[in-house]
């Protein structure tokens, strides 16, 4: 399976190690590919992409056991089975949408949920949830039983960690801030050996920003063919990056108005709010890739109104551009879904994909579920040119 960690609020933060590569694939150096704010077929309708939706799970009212809130994560095993981390708890459905079971309740004692963020599945079959706002993780079989948890004390869990996926059976990789700093370290740690960092490297910021002490800014990510892929909250890039740390490739759209970060202090404290985001990318059949992304068009000082924020004097809402940007295998920007088409196709969020365009996504309207759809892209020249 293909592991998807999406990008979110404060978790995000790159990327130096790219910013100055030069613009070329001679061994050694990452390829940069800069597309244009809209692709070659963004008015032709030479492509289209379609998306088909299989079958939904959670319910809208009774039974009130099988009725969804708050998706936090998305699993799917070998038969279909679906699992999700909602609340405070784990529940199951079969392929088809009958109920399994429910494990759990609100609490800090062993196989209860406080601020449980993300969940994903080991390659030995367990679910491995990121429990109580990311200071626990807990091993649950796939009926739902407590298995243990991992100490917090261990190497690997240092800094705002948060495991992203596995490159093999048993080297899982995990993300983590600079401790009172900025960036991001990727460390890969050996499950077998009770999660031991076997290799570690790390990526520093290019955007820097004055942190107070003690104050750090972490990154999610997501495994991709074999590499690691992290997103900048400043601008629209993803930096891909192999195994042992190597920069493979930069993908940048040109957005003007992707805006970073806010930073403020206030009486009692200092934050950081988000504006601007990007997915990471979703493979479709045919080696497309799509990336969901949203920028505010209306906040010219991040700072200012962050500051505004947190002291709640209602500064205004930010105006979202929102789109689903449809790449080629090359990493070219074929064409984008934006706004109210957008809203019409009823997308939602990427949580899961076992296989190309089979993907399991969130939606909250008209109540709060999960979709297994399909997604496939369709046109004239829809098998994508050979790479030199």
């Amino acid at each position: 399976m293909t592991r998807l960690t999406l990008i979110s609020a404060v978790c995000i933060f790159l990327l130096a190690a790219c910013g100055d590569a030069p613009a070329t694939d001679a061994p050694g150096t990452a390829l940069i590919v800069e597309n244009p704010f809209h692709g070659p077929h963004q008015n032709d309708n030479a492509y289209r992409l379609d998306m088909e939706e299989i079958i939904r799970f959670g319910a809208e009212e009774e039974p009130e056991r099988e009725m969804l809130s708050q998706v936090r994560g998305v699993e799917v095993d070998g038969a279909g089975n679906v699992y999700i981390l909602d609340g405070n708890r784990l529940i199951s459905f079969t392929a088809e949408g009958d109920f399994r079971w429910e494990s759990g309740r609100e609490g800090e004692g062993p196989g209860e949920f406080n601020r449980a963020w993300s969940m994903f599945m080991t390659p030995d079959g367990h679910l491995l949830v990121r429990n109580q706002g990311g200071q626990r993780f807990d091993y649950f079989t796939l009926s739902g039983a407590y298995v243990r948890s991992l100490s917090r004390d261990l190497d690997v869990f240092d800094g705002f960690a948060n495991p992203i996926g596995f490159l093999d059976d048993t080297t899982a990789v995990v993300t983590g801030a600079v401790r009172d700093g900025q960036g991001v370290i990727i460390r890969m740690a050996q499950t077998s050996a009770d999660w031991q960092v076997a290799d570690t490297f790390r990526v520093e910021p290019e955007m820097e920003l004055d942190l107070p002490t003690g104050f750090s800014i972490g990154a999610g990510g997501a495994i991709l063919d074999g590499n690691i892929v992290l997103a900048r909250p400043d601008v629209y890039e993803l930096g891909i990056f192999s195994p042992t740390g190597d920069s493979v490739r930069i993908v940048r759209r040109d957005v003007r108005d992707f805006t970073r970060p806010g930073y403020a202090t206030f009486d009692g404290g200092a934050g950081i709010r988000s504006y601007s985001r990007t997915s990471m990318p979703v493979v479709l059949p045919g080696g497309y890739r799509i990336i969901a992304a949203g920028w505010p068009t209306n906040i010219p000082d991040p700072d200012a109104h962050a500051k505004a924020s947190f002291a709640q004097e209602d500064p205004p809402d930010p105006i979202n551009h929102s789109t689903l940007d449809v790449y080629d295998d090359d990493w070219r920007l074929l064409f984008s879904i934006e706004n109210d088409d957008l809203d019409a196709l009823e997308f939602g969020t990427v949580m899961a994909q076992p296989a190309p365009g089979d993907l399991y996504i969130v939606r909250a309207s008209p109540y709060p579920h999960v979709a297994r759809v399909r997604v496939a892209v369709e046109g004239t020249g829809s098998t994508p040119p050979a790479r030199p």
